[in-house]
C-alpha cells in the first residue's frame, strides 16, 4: 500500500485508502475526513431520547402569618423545609410564624 494514497480517519485514527475516505461536515466551515464505517455511523439519524421525568404534582399552598412584621404570605407545603427554610419573606425571621 502506497503511503501517499492513504489518509487517516479524523474520528477513529485508522489509515484508510484514499478512495474510501469521505467528507463529513464538522461545522459550517470545516469538514472531517472519515472512513466509510465512521461515515455510516455519523450519517445515521439521531433518535431523540424519551424523557422519563414525571410532571410536578399540583402545588398545595398553605397560608402563613408573621406576628413580628404583620405580613401574610403563602407557601407550597411540599417545598417548605425541603428546598428552602421556611421564613418570612418580608423580615427574614422564622420565630413568629403561624399557619392560618
Amino acid at each position: 500500500m502506497d503511503v501517499r494514497k492513504t489518509r487517516t480517519c479524523d474520528r477513529c485514527r485508522a489509515s484508510v485508502p484514499l478512495d474510501q475516505v469521505r467528507l463529513f461536515p464538522k461545522d459550517k466551515e470545516k469538514n472531517m475526513l472519515v472512513c466509510g464505517k465512521c461515515f455510516q455511523e455519523l450519517s445515521k439519524p439521531k433518535v431523540p431520547l424519551k424523557s422519563t421525568a414525571q410532571p410536578l404534582p399540583q402545588a398545595d399552598y398553605t397560608s402563613y402569618f408573621c406576628d413580628r412584621c404583620k405580613y401574610s404570605f403563602r407557601v407550597d407545603s411540599a417545598k417548605a423545609g425541603v428546598t428552602y427554610v421556611l421564613h418570612c419573606p418580608y423580615c427574614g425571621k422564622s420565630d413568629r410564624l403561624h399557619e392560618r
